[in-house]
């Protein structure tokens, strides 16, 4: 009796090792870039607008229970910066004259889909893949600027966004791996360029600013056990 008991829990040992999940740790640098109503640009932003790209920070853990998905928890310092000089078309209308920077602490929760068969077996060769990405996030923005000669200050409360995009990435080892992403997100208040009005509504489902963002990643995997492949 004690052997067979002691076989069963060997069996649900190898059975939760050998179905073990992997789990990775990341930091990354890059960039963003606002989108909006002064930068209303359609196709490839002009030089004044891409001066303004600033300086992202993104931490993340990812856990992965499948070759084919990943899931992100992602945390994302940058800010923004902007003004009505930089947009791209003439407009028919008095627009005043704004200028702004904007602090911005988002947290993400992202679904990867890998192309290909991504991460399952510590042993592969060349392990890369291109993948999608896309989620739900939360934004805390802080406002600063002028409008029309008068200065303004804002912090809008917590609003959201749709993040989404492309990447790429390559496992260097059973620990340590890169990954390259490139997206936007789409956010539901039109305050991240410019002070509320009274009464005026922070979350909006038809206007929304937005900008873009890349992220280089380094990652490091703490744990590498996956099903055998057949």
């Amino acid at each position: 009796m004690k052997k067979n008991l002691y076989l069963l829990l060997l069996l649900s040992l190898f059975s939760l090792s050998a179905s073990a999940q992997r789990w990775s740790y990341g930091a990354g640098l890059g960039g963003s870039l606002y989108h909006g109503t002064w930068a209303n640009w359609h196709t490839l932003p002009n030089d004044k607008e891409m001066a303004m790209t600033r300086p992202a920070l993104n931490l993340q853990v990812r856990y992965q229970n499948s070759p084919t998905f990943a899931y992100r928890l992602q945390a994302v310092f940058t800010d923004l910066k902007g003004g009505t000089g930089n947009r791209v078309s003439p407009v028919t209308v008095a627009l005043p004259v704004t200028n702004f920077a904007t602090s911005i602490f988002g947290l993400d929760a992202l679904v990867e889909y890998n192309f290909l068969n991504y991460q399952n077996s510590v042993r592969r060769v060349n392990n890369w893949t291109p993948y999608l990405y896309a989620g739900v996030s939360s934004v805390f923005a802080k406002v600063a600027g002028s409008q029309d000669g008068v200065g303004f200050k804002t912090n809008t409360k917590m609003n959201y966004a749709l993040p989404f995009g492309v990447g790429v990435k390559y496992q260097l080892s059973p620990s340590w791996g890169i990954q390259f992403d490139l997206g936007a997100r789409k956010t539901f208040t039109d305050a991240l360029d410019r002070p509320l009005s009274d009464g005026e509504a922070s979350f909006n489902l038809t206007k929304g600013d937005q900008f873009l963002n890349s992220s280089f990643t380094v990652t490091y995997t703490i744990q590498s056990v996956f099903c055998p492949t057949y």
